[in-house]
């Protein structure tokens, strides 16, 4: 019995669906690849591993990972690995926090994110993990 056109058209779309889904899946993975745990063998002191981990998972919580990528962890658009050759301390945490000269360059939207960041608690161990401080463990290896 030759299938109806109906039908035909039914199983086109649930296909058609079923593709679309798949390649959303496969481009959210290459978008967002899988979290990579800091290691403990990273750690320079006696903190510095779990001072590290706080900083990577303060680096997810806060949104960075988001739009940035730092020691495997994020979005690979805007990478932010070496960040500590380029700029000093002080600068890694006006560009966090979209203060400073960063604040002029940032969307007002943008701006008003970075800036909650300023009252967490984790937020000097962000800057630590960025800045590659021996307390948030070892940068990686260059």
């Amino acid at each position: 019995m030759p299938m109806l056109r109906e039908s035909r058209a039914k199983w086109m779309a649930v296909g058609t669906a079923g593709l679309l889904v798949c390649i959303a899946a496969a481009l959210a993975q290459v978008r967002n690849p899988p979290q990579i745990a800091v290691a403990a063998s990273t750690a320079s002191t006696t903190g510095g591993a779990s001072n590290a981990a706080a900083g990577a998972r303060a680096f997810q919580r806060l949104g960075c990972a988001n739009c940035h990528l730092f020691r495997g962890i994020g979005d690979p658009g805007m990478p932010l690995d070496g960040i500590d050759r380029r700029m000093d301390r002080a600068a890694i945490r006006d560009a966090a926090s979209g203060t400073g000269a960063v604040a002029e360059k940032l969307s007002l939207s943008l701006a008003r994110r970075k800036a909650r960041v300023l009252s967490d608690p984790d937020f000097e161990l962000l800057i630590d993990y960025l800045a590659g401080d021996p307390k948030a463990g070892a940068p990686p290896p260059r």
